[in-house]
């Protein structure tokens, strides 16, 4: 089983990750992978989310230009136990090819069912009302997630 931390609209720049951190540490125990979403606004927020887990991120019109190692153009596919496709913020775009679309852009978290496609918006952990993340776990190319709360 696959087990991908999520999570988008850090915007590091106007945070204090210290105080995050330890928060998204411990909704991300176990995970071997950590999708953003973008708008993270430096690469610092990846060097900090690295100390957990392995991490994959789009980039936001903010961001930094994408390296091609850890921070991608969108909309990006990785294969990680289902075919996924990771944006930052859901438009008009389909994607038939995969299981789960993740995105963010909107701070307000989300779980979907369209079709065959479980999409998935973790929120964000810092500016927001309900500050949170989300957890997808992918077992034989079944997927499911949940929302966690900061």
């Amino acid at each position: 089983m696959a087990k991908i931390g999520v999570i988008a609209d850090t915007h590091d720049d106007l945070v204090e990750w210290d105080e995050i951190q330890p928060k998204v540490a411990q909704a991300f125990a176990g995970v071997d992978l950590i999708v953003h979403c973008g708008d993270l606004t430096t690469f610092a927020v990846l060097d900090r989310l690295e100390e957990i887990a392995p991490v994959v991120a789009v980039r936001s019109p903010g961001d930094p230009p994408a390296d091609g190692a850890r921070l991608f153009e969108g909309p990006h596919r990785l294969e990680h136990g289902a075919a996924i496709a990771v944006v930052n913020t859901l438009g008009g775009q389909t994607f038939d090819d995969v299981a789960v679309v993740l995105h963010g852009g909107t701070h307000k978290p989300s779980i979907e069912h369209r079709a065959d496609q479980l999409v998935v918006n973790p929120g964000s952990p810092s500016l927001a009302e309900t500050v949170t993340v989300a957890v997808l776990e992918v077992d034989d190319g079944r997927a499911e997630a949940a929302i966690v709360p900061l």
